[in-house]
C-alpha cells in the first residue's frame, strides 16, 4: 500500500483549513469558536528562542521551555527543526487532540496532570504573540476517522512536512 499520497493530501488539506485565534490572556472569549473535537493544532508565537530558553517549568507535569529547547539542538543543527527567522511568528508546538477546545485551554491555562505550556503561568510570555491554529478532523474531506493512532501519524506526517517544533518533546 501506497499511503505518502494520502497523506499528502490530508497534510495539505490540514494546511489550507487551519483556523487562527489570537490568545488573550486577559480574556477567555478567544476559545469560544474552537470545537470541542478531534483534530490537529500548532501554537505560533513571534517570542525570541532567547526568551523561551529562560522559562522554567511551573508544574512536575507542564512544559519545561528550557529543556525541551535544548533537547531539539540536534534538529535545528542539522535544519530539522523550526526556526524563527527576524521577529515573525514561528510554531513552537504542534499536537493532536480529542477535544481541541479543552487542549487550547491546558496551553493557557495549564492542567496539574497534562503536558502542556501552561502559558499564562509565565509573565514574561504575555507581550509577545501566541497564536492557536487548528482544524476538527471532521473538517477535512472524506475523514471520519479520529482515532488518536491516526491523528498521531498526521502529526508526525506534519512534523516531517514542515519540521520539528522546539517545543515539542515526542
Amino acid at each position: 500500500m501506497n499511503y505518502e499520497p494520502n497523506l499528502k493530501r490530508i497534510l495539505d488539506e490540514i494546511d489550507r483549513k487551519f483556523g487562527c485565534v489570537q490568545i488573550d490572556f486577559e480574556n477567555d472569549a478567544w476559545r469560544k469558536d474552537i470545537p470541542s473535537k478531534a483534530g490537529w493544532y500548532l501554537i505560533k508565537t513571534n517570542a525570541p528562542l532567547q526568551i523561551l530558553k529562560a522559562i522554567r517549568r511551573s508544574h512536575k507535569a507542564h512544559a519545561d521551555f528550557s529543556e525541551t529547547i535544548y533537547a531539539t539542538s540536534v534538529l535545528r543543527e542539522h535544519g530539522m527543526a523550526i526556526v524563527q527567522s527576524d521577529d515573525k511568528d514561528y510554531v513552537v508546538y504542534n499536537g493532536q487532540a480529542a477535544n481541541l477546545k479543552a487542549r487550547a485551554r491546558e496551553h493557557e491555562c495549564g492542567h496539574p496532570k497534562t503536558y502542556c505550556l501552561a502559558l499564562s503561568d509565565h509573565g514574561s510570555l504575555r507581550s509577545y504573540r501566541w497564536i492557536f491554529c487548528y482544524v476538527p478532523v471532521s473538517g477535512l474531506s472524506g475523514l471520519q476517522n479520529s482515532d488518536r493512532l491516526f491523528r498521531v501519524a498526521v502529526e508526525q506526517g506534519w512534523r516531517s512536512k514542515h519540521g520539528w517544533p522546539i517545543l515539542c518533546k515526542k
